[in-house]
């Protein structure tokens, strides 16, 4: 030790690193989080098709010229490139020969008034001026990079070419084959929603008649049944006969049915039809027997003929609609509800769909 030194100096003592501050859980697992995304990035291997997009992007931002540039800076340049530049060519202009145009912006003074032959040489002349001015420019726009998404070679995006007789005739077999598969699959599901509707009307016609045997209504429109020819009073279907006869609906029959199938119809539409002898009529009083427009009004009449025009689906909304508002009686749930409060409480909904 030299006697300058002091035993007392920094030197002698040991330089002690700071520690820092312990670090939390959450920041040691940021931090690794931080290394691993760093190390992923750097051994990731990008695929081959984003390889090729950034590729492709890269040359077509980038000029024939600047890239001969790179080559002659890396190899020693291109030997064409040499000799147009050799040839006074220059980046950025057009090849061919320059051919000096006069000022475009340059009002021409009024001069001698020329004759025909004169003027239309001239505007000939400035004709072509403009239509070089014009070639000019485009010689030295580059052309469009047209890139076609898709496998069409040269010579495959023409026109295409208008439709034959044979065509249209093919086009019109189609639409009407698949107007009539629309209409085939319409008329299945009308039929078979008819159906359900006619299978659901007659347990609630039933509902509908003891509910009103207990109210003490002896007579219901809304009951009646064009299919089944007890339903109908005897009063009322003179009444309907002599009033509207040709209103009573037919069975609904599909179009493809037997003929068997259509005489069972219309024979079911038949027994509809009061049937009477000769000598009832004869033998009938009229003031003993009360007639039918004394039993049922006539009101009720044309409310009986309307209804019985209904299809199925209807008849069965009117009579389920009439069983909620008049006896706070839900078919869907299948429940008597004390009062209408009750029913809007308790009940999901009059449609089938919201007991689902």
């Amino acid at each position: 030790m030299a006697d300058e030194d002091d035993y007392l100096s920094d030197k002698f003592l040991v330089q002690v690193a700071a520690e820092s501050a312990p670090k939390t859980y959450a920041q040691r697992r940021q931090e690794a989080l931080k290394q691993s995304q760093v190390k992923n990035e750097q051994n990731r291997m990008k695929s081959r098709r984003q390889r090729e997009q950034e590729s492709r992007e890269e040359g077509l931002s980038k000029s024939l010229f600047e890239r001969a540039q790179e080559e002659e800076m890396a190899v020693g340049g291109s030997k064409a490139l040499g000799i147009m530049m050799k040839m006074g060519f220059k980046v950025g202009q057009s090849l061919g020969k320059t051919e000096d145009s006069p000022p475009k912006n340059i009002v021409p003074l009024p001069g001698p008034s020329l004759s025909e032959d004169e003027s239309t040489k001239q505007g000939t002349s400035r004709a072509q001026s403009e239509s070089a001015d014009l070639g000019e420019d485009l010689k030295g726009k580059p052309r469009h990079k047209l890139i076609t998404a898709g496998k069409k070679g040269i010579g495959l995006g023409k026109r295409a070419r208008s439709p034959s007789a044979a065509d249209r005739l093919a086009k019109m077999a189609k639409m009407a084959e698949a107007a009539s598969h629309e209409s085939f699959r319409d008329r299945a599901r009308r039929e078979y929603e008819e159906r359900r509707a006619e299978g659901r009307l007659s347990p609630a016609r039933q509902t509908c008649l003891t509910l009103d045997e207990k109210a003490d209504i002896t007579f219901n429109v809304l009951c009646l049944d064009p299919n089944n020819p007890d339903s109908i009073p005897k009063g009322l279907m003179d009444a309907l006969s002599t009033h509207a006869l040709h209103v009573l609906p037919l069975p609904s029959v599909s179009g493809d049915a037997s003929h068997a199938a259509r005489l069972r119809a219309q024979m079911a539409a038949d027994a509809l039809l009061p049937v009477t002898s000769l000598d009832e009529d004869e033998n009938a009083d009229d003031s003993e027997t009360p007639t039918a427009v004394e039993q049922f009004p006539q009101e009720v009449i044309e409310e009986a003929v309307y209804f019985l025009r209904l299809g199925p689906r209807d008849r069965l909304k009117l009579l389920l609609d009439y069983l909620r508002g008049k006896y706070s009686y839900c078919f869907w749930c299948g429940t008597l509800y004390e009062d209408t409060i009750d029913l809007e409480q308790s009940c999901p909904g009059p449609e089938e769909d919201d007991h689902d």
